[in-house]
């Protein structure tokens, strides 16, 4: 029922819209070659991507990803839409889906959201019937300048609460991106970015402490990026994954496509998940 309803949704507003535009596109591939103390060396590839599209007061979005390692498959898939009212308001709903190794997850939602401008703050219920209760969602962002967000999403979800918080800021010639999560048995601080020279080419790098129930950690990564088209680059990194129970090494190679930012104030699951694995080793790149 809840699809049926985004895919009526969808056919009716791009039928009726007088002003559409697509305002965010991403897509992405990565290789990553790990090097585990004591284990030898295994093989991670990632792929997704996402879209954004605004057709008058309504706005959709998607996601995409799959994660695979040591022949498991991690999916995940969202879609969502909303309606923007005249008084800065805005209602919408969203669909997100994990399939871990065989074991799915679906999550309905539906949420509420009040844009003031450099501000906005809202509200999401969500509901599957592979969790035990109803998840609670606060949200909120703030445009700190024109071209930096901090925000911050607590979300309360099988008796347990997740708070993740971001901050991105992007000029021409550098940008940083940080991200926090924290919840029982899980605590990632982690810092990314890049600097241009000009002429396509960068220096990417990220930094990274994370607590997996006990197990600290710090995670490092360095490398090089080159725009070959406006949006589209090439990139290959190397870094580190210290533990107390060993090291591992790693080298990744990366193609992204990035064009336009997205505009909705409401960041799915997936969303706070993907901004803090790109940000942690460079893994994604949403």
């Amino acid at each position: 029922m809840f699809r049926t309803v985004l895919i009526a949704t969808v056919i009716t507003a791009t039928a009726s819209a007088a002003a559409a535009e697509l305002t965010y596109g991403n897509l992405f591939a990565k290789h990553h070659n790990l090097d585990v103390d004591g284990v030898g060396s295994t093989d991670l590839t990632v792929f997704g991507g996402g879209i954004e599209y605004v057709a008058g007061a309504f706005t959709f979005s998607g996601e995409l990803a799959r994660f695979n390692l040591l022949g498991g498959d991690l999916d995940y898939a969202s879609i969502a839409a909303e309606y923007r009212l005249n008084n800065g308001v805005s209602l919408g709903a969203d669909y997100t889906s994990f399939d871990l190794l065989g074991t799915d997850v679906d999550l309905k939602s539906v949420f509420a959201y009040y844009d003031m401008g450099e501000y906005s703050l809202g509200l999401a219920i969500g509901d599957s019937s592979d969790l035990n209760d109803t998840v609670y969602t606060v949200f909120g962002s703030w445009d700190v300048s024109p071209t930096g967000t901090v925000g911050a999403d607590i979300t309360r979800i099988d008796d347990e609460t997740l708070v993740s918080a971001f901050a991105n800021y992007d000029l021409n010639a550098y940008n940083v991106q940080a991200d926090l999560i924290t919840t029982d048995g899980l605590d990632l601080v982690s810092v990314g970015g890049g600097y241009s020279f000009g002429n396509g080419f960068a220096a990417i790098g990220s930094l990274s402490y994370f607590d997996l129930a006990g197990l600290d950690g710090t995670s490092i990564t360095v490398g090089g990026q080159y725009e070959y088209a406006e949006g589209a680059n090439v990139e290959l990194s190397a870094g580190r994954i210290s533990t107390d129970a060993g090291d591992v090494d790693h080298v990744s190679f990366g193609l992204n496509y990035e064009l336009g930012g997205r505009t909705s104030g409401r960041r799915t699951l997936g969303n706070v998940i993907g901004s803090a694995t790109g940000s942690f080793a460079n893994l994604t790149n949403f």
